[in-house]
């Protein structure tokens, strides 16, 4: 399964959960970690596209989101159990190593994978994350939780315009994407409220073994850039890209940028199966 239209399917978890997750472009496989914050992925999927010429994107909606099953319990909403689904994706596809991709919370995500499945990681590609969080309230989430999927939609809008160095630019695009996405106000809560305060793996970078690309906006106001830093600090050999005149969004706001990063980072220049 590999085209530059997206594919849908449905993955099976170990405990019988079904997962929908989406391929789409062509080149090698790249596995891309949704965000933990309560919506669903075609946000990544859309998002990443510029990649879709260089490499096949895998993408996958989180349990109670989208077309994934709903939750049977709140410890089903932990980072952990996103990157075992993550592994039955993987699975589906037919992917026993890949590249792995992710934005913001989805770095948490991409993180957790890596130390549960170090060897399911040929490179690991981090933007706009950390290794842990000093600031868990995602869209705004300080004025009260949103309770339906059309206040959640307002503040992703509100979100995106705080996190971009040029909010105008993007408004149209986001506008259109906003209509087909997904969202849970009850995943949002979990994460929030329990879910953020249990993450940090800052005593566990030095276990990452992958080739590692950390990207990150130098006017990013969501994610310091301090904790890029970080983690460039303590992943063994890592490679820290920092891209001026961005925010929050690197992969959308210095598109060129960033796929020549990624590029680079791979060997994709002269032929996208040097990574293999």
């Amino acid at each position: 399964m590999c085209a530059l239209e997206v594919e849908e399917a449905r993955a099976v978890a170990p405990d019988g959960a079904r997962i929908l997750y989406r391929v789409s472009g062509k080149g090698p496989f790249a596995l891309v970690m949704p965000v933990p914050w309560g919506l669903d992925s075609y946000i990544q999927t859309r998002g990443f596209s510029s990649l879709g010429f260089y490499l096949a994107l895998v993408t996958f909606d989180p349990r109670g989101v989208g077309g994934s099953d709903p939750v049977a319990s709140e410890a089903e909403y932990s980072d952990a159990t996103i990157a075992r689904d993550a592994a039955a994706v993987a699975d589906a596809v037919g992917l026993p190593r890949s590249v792995v991709i992710g934005h913001s919370g989805g770095g948490a995500v991409a993180l957790t994978y890596a130390l549960l499945y170090p060897e399911r990681v040929s490179h690991l590609i981090l933007l706009s994350t950390a290794a842990w969080w000093s600031d868990p309230s995602p869209m705004r989430t300080d004025r009260g939780f949103p309770a339906t999927e059309v206040e959640m939609r307002e503040r992703m809008r509100e979100e995106v315009a705080r996190s971009v160095r040029r909010p105008e630019v993007f408004a149209p695009a986001m506008d259109e994407l906003l209509t087909r996405m997904r969202f849970s106000p009850e995943r949002l809560r979990w994460t929030v409220t329990k879910g953020a305060g249990t993450y940090d793996v800052r005593a566990r970078l030095g276990e990452i073994r992958a080739p590692t690309l950390i990207l990150h906006g130098r006017e990013d106001r969501r994610v310091p850039l301090e904790r890029a830093e970080e983690l460039h600090r303590g992943i063994p050999g890592s490679r820290l890209v920092v891209l001026e005149e961005c925010g929050h969004w690197p992969h959308v706001e210095q598109r060129a940028a960033f796929v020549a990063a990624v590029k680079d980072f791979l060997g994709l220049e002269d032929s996208p199966n040097r990574i293999f």
